[in-house]
C-alpha cells in the first residue's frame, strides 16, 4: 500500500540536475511577523480609504519568537516617519476569482478587480502605508486609541460622512440599522437621503484584546 503524497507543486530539476528552490516554482510559505489591532474591531464601518478617518490608530504587535535575536528586529525603525505593511485580508472568508467587482464608490457599476482596492482578490494580500508614531517594548498592553472624546466624535463623523455601507446594503437594506465599533464605542445609526443619524453610542460589551504572544508594539496612525 502506497503512502499518501502531499498535494501541490513539487520541486523541479534544472538541466544541471539541481532542484529549483520553492520561490522559483511559485510555492510560497510565509510566517506572520506580527498582528495588527486597530480601533475598528469589525469590518462594518472600517474606512475604505486611509484619508477618511485621520484619527484612526492601530498597534502592530511583533512576534518576537520568530527571531533569533528579537531585540534587534526593530532597531532603527524609530528613525522613520512611515512604514509599509503587507498583510492578509483574513476576514474575507474565502478567496475570490471574480474578474469584475462592484466598488462602493461606483455605486453598483462593475470594473476590473485590479483597478480597484477591493480586498476580494485571487490572493488575499493587502498593502498599506502607515504613519509611525512610536516603537516600544512592552509586556501585556491595554490600548487606548483616541486621546479624547472629541477625537472619538470626529472619527465617528468621518466614518459616517464617507458612508461605509456596501453597495448591497445601500440598495437592498436601505431601511435597516447599521452598526460599527470604533475603539470601545459601539455605534448604532441609519442613513437617510444625504444624511446619517446616530441613534445610540454605547461602550462595546466585549472589547477586542490581543490574544497572541507577547511582543513589541509599533503604534501606527493614519
Amino acid at each position: 500500500m502506497r503512502g499518501l503524497e502531499e498535494s501541490g507543486p513539487r520541486p523541479t530539476a534544472t538541466p544541471c540536475g539541481c532542484v529549483k528552490p520553492a520561490l522559483e516554482t511559485g510555492n510560497l510559505l510565509t510566517e506572520p511577523v506580527g498582528y495588527l489591532e486597530s480601533c475598528f474591531s469589525a469590518k462594518n464601518g472600517t474606512p475604505r480609504q486611509p484619508s477618511i478617518c485621520s484619527y484612526s490608530r492601530a498597534c502592530l504587535r511583533i512576534r518576537k519568537r520568530i527571531f533569533n535575536n528579537p531585540e534587534h528586529s526593530l532597531m532603527g525603525l524609530e528613525q522613520f516617519s512611515h512604514v509599509w505593511i503587507l498583510f492578509v485580508f483574513h476576514k474575507n472568508g474565502h478567496l475570490s476569482c471574480k474578474a469584475k467587482v462592484q466598488p462602493p464608490r461606483l455605486n453598483g457599476a462593475k470594473t476590473g478587480v485590479f483597478s480597484t482596492r477591493s480586498p476580494h482578490r485571487p490572493n488575499a494580500i493587502g498593502l498599506t502605508l502607515a504613519k509611525l508614531e512610536k516603537v516600544e517594548d512592552v509586556g501585556q498592553a491595554s490600548f487606548k486609541y483616541f486621546q479624547s472624546a472629541e477625537e472619538a466624535k470626529r472619527a465617528i463623523e468621518a466614518v459616517l460622512s464617507a458612508d461605509p455601507r456596501s453597495v448591497y446594503r445601500r440598495k437592498l437594506c436601505q431601511d435597516r440599522l447599521f452598526y460599527f465599533t470604533v475603539d470601545i464605542a459601539h455605534v448604532t445609526c441609519w442613513f437617510g437621503d444625504g444624511f446619517a443619524e446616530v441613534l445610540r453610542i454605547k461602550p462595546a460589551s466585549e472589547p477586542v484584546h490581543m490574544t497572541g504572544p507577547v511582543g513589541s508594539l509599533v503604534s501606527l496612525g493614519s
